[in-house]
């Protein structure tokens, strides 16, 4: 007989902390490229242009914390989906902006 086998669901208490790592993961990645966009939409001498894309970017890692947070309390997998996009998405083109500039 196993040791975790004694009927206190550990398989549930499993699942719901995968979930929770894949929502802080997703959360940790969305907040870092929320915070690193709203920095570069207010460095000086950054164009205007740079600035609306930038603040776009922020946005879009805002949602993507929304998302994380709606991950842990729902358990969906769309909005983990969306979260992940929001993230290596906004991440990719912020990485893009600032290359090019």
């Amino acid at each position: 007989m196993l040791m975790n086998d004694m009927g206190d669901n550990s398989r549930e208490r499993l699942a719901s902390r995968i979930w929770w790592n894949a929502a802080m993961l997703v959360g940790t990645l969305s907040a870092m490229v929320a915070l690193g966009s709203a920095a570069a939409a207010t460095i000086p001498g950054v164009g205007v242009a740079m600035r609306v894309a930038s603040g776009a970017l922020a946005v879009v890692g805002a949602v993507g914390v929304w998302a994380a947070v709606r991950v842990h309390r729902s358990r969906s997998g769309k909005l983990l989906a969306l979260a992940l996009a929001c993230a290596l998405g906004s991440m990719a083109a912020l990485l893009a902006l600032r290359s090019a500039a």
